[in-house]
Parts: structure tokens; sequence; C-alpha cells
């Protein structure tokens, strides 16, 4: 087998535009150690984690006397609230709370017998004993209603344990009042967790906090514990609204059974809305029946502009879609006004054949305007409008007129953007995501090193860990002045990180959060987009997916809320039956004569 020798100083030559150079590798290392050291003055805990800068604040370490971060206070509140913010400690506490509330759940339902109340008189007392305790019940109202706005999930999940000891308090007044039989307390358990999963639909919970599942899933749990309760709680109020009938009977069973039809619709309804994404997630398969029925572009260049996100994923993984009706729709567009943001997305997802390129109206101009400055012997300069013009360069490379050195003045223009890139300019991870694709074309690939440095800034600045109006934290930005993420920008982002790297100290666990599967994402378009991205996150090189202990500590309100529905089950099925206790006897102008027991 011969072997062709290339010499040395060809290779050299060959390499020479690749290389990163001395003096700017130095100063970005300069520059890098220099934060580093300055972070680290200014906040030694500077780059772990939230949850372990508030455990750090517990420990009567040196490096934490005089730290200012957050969670560093002394007092004895916010030491018991690091405690709970410890993964571990989270979770046994919750534990912990939960056992120890069904044992003594179980310890009242043994000594509890039905009182002596007459059945008429039932519902009469059961309101006085609640109107007894209008204040405290006011009270935890308010405070449900009040962090239900703030939306934090490590006050709710407080919140929560809290209610493990309210359901006690309650089971057992009632158990003292010689009311607490299954009914009433399957009555109290279903106002409660009724009114504690309408709070969960309508409030922003982990809007600003990261999780992996959806927290409207914390509402599907609320309403599957409703659900179980209703057999002993609704027929319970409805027996209370005695309708005299011709013979002065009650309700009869059936018309109970048919008015809560509409309650039961509704629960199943919104809980199946909840679980939909968990039970029925965004396959491969549905990702290209996604892209292949695309044939309408209601929004013009934004409806092909998140097409073409799943659309590239989908051609990425070998999966062939058939682009019969893209291009069908694609044609239309060529026949007509032919915009630059949809005319790149044609390019970019192979729609455009080079039977198509005489039916460019603007490329002579558009490919002419990037070459006039060489011509004029001037130094390359920037190139504008590039997501909306950069489709002049692909059609210049399909069309093989393109010369090498036509090629190179190309590049030096894509770099002279691309290092002038800011946060302030706008779509700066798009772009960055643009430039790169572009001199990959012009067969002129960038070096990952060389740009890494400068991605990984703009990522950082870009990415937003606040949320709020129903928008996730976590994903990145499309403006420094914006104030929410942008899902499109994230898909970008995560684009960029296939490429360049994930940034040091960008925790992976935002943007899984905020690209994480929603019942709230009501469009095919924002989910598939969703999905896809989190696909290439996870298969970037070196990730790996969160244990199961941090799985557990995000999610932990979800699992509260799953103790406080299983404890008012436990509370149901300990408490007697009515007619455990002393036979009830109905009045005799609302039930005819003869015995009956409640």
């Amino acid at each position: 087998m011969s072997v062709n020798l290339i010499e040395e100083q060809k290779l050299r030559a060959a390499l020479r535009p690749f290389r990163v150079g001395r003096a700017a590798f130095e100063r970005a290392v300069r520059q890098r150690i220099e934060k580093r050291r300055t972070d680290r003055d200014n906040d030694p805990l500077t780059g772990l984690p939230s949850w372990l800068r508030t455990a750090a604040a517990l420990l009567p370490l040196p490096a934490t006397a005089n730290a200012a971060a957050p969670g560093g206070a002394t007092g004895i509140g916010s030491k018991l609230l690091g405690t709970l913010l410890l993964p571990a400690v989270s979770l046994f506490v919750l534990l912990g709370a939960g056992l120890l509330s069904a044992a003594k759940v179980r310890q009242i339902g043994r000594r509890n017998t039905a009182g002596s109340v007459d059945a008429q008189e039932l519902p009469e007392a059961v309101r006085a004993w609640w109107h007894a305790h209008r204040w405290g019940t006011l009270t935890v109202f308010a405070i449900s209603l009040g962090l239900a706005a703030i939306g934090a999930t490590w006050l709710l999940y407080v919140f929560y344990l809290v209610s493990l000891g309210i359901l006690v308090y309650v089971i057992a007044g009632l158990s003292k009042a010689g009311l607490g039989n299954r009914s009433v307390v399957a009555s109290s358990c279903f106002i409660g967790l009724m009114f504690l999963g309408n709070l969960a639909i309508f409030s922003g919970i982990g809007e600003n906090e990261i999780h992996f599942l959806d927290q409207h899933l914390v509402a599907a749990v609320f309403y599957a514990g409703v659900l179980l309760l209703l057999p002993f709680a609704a027929f319970n109020e409805l027996s209370a609204l005695r309708i005299r009938w011709a013979n002065g009977g009650t309700l009869p069973r059936f018309l109970r059974v048919i008015l809560t039809l509409p309650l039961v619709a509704i629960l199943l309804g919104l809980t199946a809305w909840f679980v939909g994404p968990i039970l029925r997630p965004i396959t491969p398969q549905r990702i290209k029946t996604y892209v292949e029925s695309f044939d309408a572009a209601p929004f013009r260049s934004a409806s092909w502009r998140q097409w073409e996100i799943p659309a590239r994923w989908a051609i990425d993984e070998g999966l062939q879609p058939n682009l019969a009706r893209p291009r069908c729709l694609f044609e239309l567009e060529l026949s007509g006004e032919q915009n630059g943001f949809v005319l790149g997305s044609a390019f970019r997802t192979g729609l455009i054949e080079p039977t198509d390129l005489g039916k460019l109206r603007d490329f002579a101009s558009r490919r002419e305007s990037h070459f006039s400055a060489q011509r004029l012997d001037l130094a390359p300069q920037q190139l504008t409008s590039l997501a909306q013009t950069g489709w002049a360069i692909r059609a210049a490379v399909m069309s093989g007129d393109l010369t090498q050195p036509e090629r190179d003045y190309l590049a030096h223009r894509l770099h002279a953007t691309f290092e002038a890139l800011t946060t302030e300019s706008g779509d700066a991870l798009e772009l960055a995501l643009r430039i790169t694709q572009l001199l990959t074309v012009i067969d002129r690939p960038v070096a990952p090193a060389e740009y890494r440095q400068r991605v990984h800034e703009l990522m950082r600045e870009l990415q937003s860990l606040q949320g709020g109006g129903f928008q996730l934290a976590g994903g990145f930005k499309r403006y420094a002045v914006s104030r929410t993420a942008d899902l499109e920008t994230t898909a970008y982002a995560v684009e960029l990180m296939e490429i360049y790297g994930v940034p040091d100290g960008l925790d992976l666990n935002w943007v899984r959060s905020f690209l994480k599967p929603r019942s709230r994402r009501f469009d095919s378009d924002r989910k598939t987009i969703a999905a896809v991205s989190r696909d290439r996150l996870e298969r970037l090189p070196g990730v790996t997916p969160p244990g199961w202990l941090e799985v557990l500590y995000y999610e932990r309100s979800l699992l509260a809320a799953g103790v406080l529905v299983g404890l008012c089950l436990t509370a149901v099925l300990v408490s007697p039956r009515p007619s455990q206790g002393k036979q009830l006897t109905p009045s005799s102008d609302d039930e005819p004569a003869g015995p009956k027991t409640v």
C-alpha cells in the first residue's frame, strides 16, 4: 500500500488558520483566572448550587464566617429552613412527617366512635364546629393564597408539611366533638384537596425553580385524591340537600350519582390533561409525522423557523422524513414574496434544489453585495442581517461558481461578524449558530477552541434564571433586556453546546427544567421544539442525567402532595362508619317513619 506523505511545511501552512494566537490565549486564561479570583474574594461559595450554599450557612467554617452569600444568615429560623433545603434531610423530614401523621391518625381512628348526633342535626353540628374554628381556617386559606401567588416551591413544600399537622388536628378535633365519622372526615378532606388543587392550577408554582416534571402534576395529585374521596364525601353532602318530595322522602341515590357526574367529568379531564405529557410523550415517530405534515404557515416566517428546528433534528437522526408537503408549501413562497427567513429555513432543511436557483429573484444582487467590498480592496466588513440574507451564501455554494478567494473573503467577513457579536445586538446565539453553520458550508469550518470562550460568555449572559407570567426560568433570552427566556433561542443554545461544549458553571438542570414536557404548551410546535432540544441536551458529550436523589429533591412538593392525599385517604378509611355509632333517627317531617341508619 502506497502512502503519500505531506511535507511538514505544507502541513503547518494548512493548520496555521486554526492555530490560536499565543497572546490571545494567554490573555483569555489570565482573564478567567482573575475573574475566578475576584468571584472567590467576593463570595467564597461561588459556583456552588443554591441548596449547598444554604447548607454552608449551617457550618461554622471560617470560609463562611464573613460570607455575604445568599443563605448566610445565622438566625435560628434561617438555619432550620436551610436544613429543610438539604436534599437528604428534606426527604427524610417528609417521610418522617408522613409516617408520624399516619400513625397519629390511626391512633385517633382506633379510639374514635361515631357520636350520638341526630341525623337531622349532624350537618348543623359540623357547621358549628367549623364556625368555632373559622379564624384558624381563614388564616390557613389566606396563607395558601399568598404562597400560591408567590409561587415558591420550597415555601409550598413547607406548607404541605405543615398541612399534615393541620389535618391531624382537624381529625382529632372532629373526633373529640363526636363528629369524626367517615363521611364528615371525607367531606373535610374533600374540600381541602379541591381548594389546594385549584390553587395549583392558577398559581405560578415552580416558575423560578428547577423541576424535571410539570408542576401542574401537583394539581393532578390533589384531584386524584378528590376523585377517590368522592364516594365518601359527595353523597354525604348531597344527602344534606333534603328535597321534599310528595312522600316526604330525601334525594334518591341515583339522583345523587347524576349530580356528581359533571364534577367527575371535569376532574378526570383536568387530571388527564396534566398527566398527558407523561403518558403520551413526544416520540421520534410523532416528530417525524409533525415534520411531514407541515403544509401551512399561519405566521409566515415564524412558523417556518419553528418547523425548521424539529425538521433538522429529524434529518440529523436519519429518520428520512417525507418533505412533500413542506415542499409544496415552499413552492408557494417561491412563486410569491420569497421571504429571506423562509429561504434560509428551506436551504437548511434541503427543500431547495439546484433547479430552483434561477427562480430566486434577489440572488444576483445579494451575491454581489457580499463581494462588492472585495473588488474595492477594502478590509472585510461584517455581514448585516445575516439571518435574513445568509441563504444567498448557500445558494452561491449550490451554484458551484464560488471561487476559493471568494470563500476566503466570506470566511473573513463571517469571522468579523462573529467577533462583533454582543448580547445587546439581539439574537446573538442564533447568529453564532448561523455563522458556524455557514463557515462549514463554504468549507472553512470554525475551530471550536477559537470561539469557545466567546460563545460561553454569551450563553452565561443570556441565560434567564427568572420566570413569571407562566414563563419558566432556565432557558436563554433573545435579547439581554428581555425578562424571560425564549424557547427557540434555547434550542439554538443547545445546538451551540454540541459544537462548543457546555459553559463552565452553567447548571444544565436549569435548561432541563425549562425544556420539560408541559401541559401548558398547547401548540404542537412548541412541544416538538422542546422535545428535540431535550434530546440534543441529553446527548451532549460528558452530560449525565440527574440522580434519583436529585430528582426526588426537586420534586419534593409533588411528593408532599402525594403524602397529604395518602394521609387523607388513611384518615377516611380508619374513621368509623356513621352506622357504627348510635342509630341516627331522622325527623318525622323529612323522612317516613321506620328504623333507618345513616
